[in-house]
């Protein structure tokens, strides 16, 4: 499987089979109307958990080897497409509104440094904690799924509003005009700048691989 838009990826489930011979009439194989009724019928009646079957096609092909033979192959492909809604319900919108009590601090006034770190710190280490308990559903790659970027730059976006509150406070005892301005800014681009960077991530993975792409994502590609 490619993953790199996982948990918006969409696969294909390869069959092949074949036959090997100097005589390609006789050793040619191909598929029959009693496989396309079976095919349809499995497309109808099956279930493959976690996934939804989006259709199936049924090719054949005939390669001729070095020492004059040949290879009949006939395929069945079946596509498939990933059920998201879990992870949105139960990962993304979690970590969002974990984000959200993160980000919230920024209403607090500056001097209540205590009570600002107090939020943040309680809300990374909620992120964290998270993080361990829903490991288990995310895949062991050595790249970067969109669920890894999301969750990455989640914990970035967690620890920004530390080093903000202790900026604040420092500037509201020095410039509180500076003060003022500067937590306005932080109103204005804390979380609309998270979405924003979710947004380019998701639309480079799924440019990058549209072919795997499920179709809620599929009007962003540009393939």
């Amino acid at each position: 499987f490619k993953l790199q838009t996982f948990p918006f990826d969409k696969q294909i489930l390869k069959i092949s089979y074949g036959s090997s011979g100097e005589d390609i009439k006789t050793y040619e194989i191909s598929h029959n109307s009693e496989t396309y009724k079976n095919m349809e019928h499995f497309i109808k009646n099956k279930e493959i958990n976690g996934w939804d079957i989006k259709g199936y096609d049924l090719n054949n092909n005939i390669i001729k080897t070095a020492t004059g033979s040949f290879t009949s192959i006939a395929n069945i492909e079946i596509y498939i497409e990933r059920q998201h809604g879990y992870y949105i319900y139960k990962v993304l919108i979690p970590i969002l509104l974990i984000l959200m009590v993160c980000w919230s601090v920024v209403w607090v006034h500056p001097r209540e440094l205590e009570s600002r770190l107090t939020i943040t710190i309680v809300c990374l280490l909620s992120l964290i904690a998270y993080n361990f308990v829903i490991d288990s559903e995310l895949p062991k790659l050595e790249y970067l799924t969109i669920m890894d970027y999301i969750i990455l730059i989640s914990y970035i976006y967690a620890t920004i509003p530390n080093f903000l509150s202790i900026i604040s406070f420092n500037l509201i005892k020095k410039n509180k005009l500076l003060a003022s301005k500067y937590e306005r800014y932080e109103k204005k681009l804390g979380l609309p700048s998270y979405l924003i960077i979710i947004f380019i991530i998701i639309l480079a993975n799924t440019n990058s691989n549209p072919d795997h792409t499920a179709s809620i994502l599929g009007w962003m590609t540009l393939k």
